[in-house]
């Protein structure tokens, strides 16, 4: 399953850029992924990257709902993206229950877990990137 950087920012800078008029209301959960996984793992991640309104784990709109919608839409972005690369191999659909994914994140091998983990902090060193350069470009009114 390999993955070139270009595909990675490419993933992740189509689905950030739809919520780019409302960056204000989750640039700043935005960059704190990499350190709640590091901290408390994949499973809790699945858990606040599913939003508990919307149906099939879809990504919160950035534009609309709650601002606690609002607020996780790069969450779901990784998780999406995350499941776009291995979703194949490793059997991860971003639409899976919380209680899904962690039967299946216990049944992977402890390499897969590893992989998977390291993968999602990439992830979100990407959006952190793809954010700031949206932020940056938005207060000089110009466009990427």
């Amino acid at each position: 399953m390999p993955v070139s950087s270009y595909e990675l920012d490419r993933e992740v800078f189509q689905l950030l850029k739809t919520g780019v008029e409302k960056l204000k209301d989750w640039q700043g959960a935005a960059s704190g992924i990499a350190d709640y996984v590091s901290i408390w793992g994949m499973e809790r991640f699945w858990a606040m990257s599913r939003s508990p309104v919307l149906k099939d784990g879809i990504i919160p709109d950035a534009e609309a709902g709650s601002d606690e919608q609002r607020r996780y839409f790069a969450w779901g972005v990784a998780r999406v993206v995350l499941c776009k690369i291995v979703g194949n191999d490793l059997k991860i659909e971003p639409e899976m229950t919380t209680a899904d994914f962690q039967d299946r994140f216990r049944n992977l091998n402890f390499n897969q877990q590893v992989l998977l983990t390291d993968l999602l902090i990439e992830i979100a060193d990407t959006i952190q990137f793809w954010t700031m350069r949206l932020k940056d470009v938005q207060d000089s009114n110009d466009s990427v």
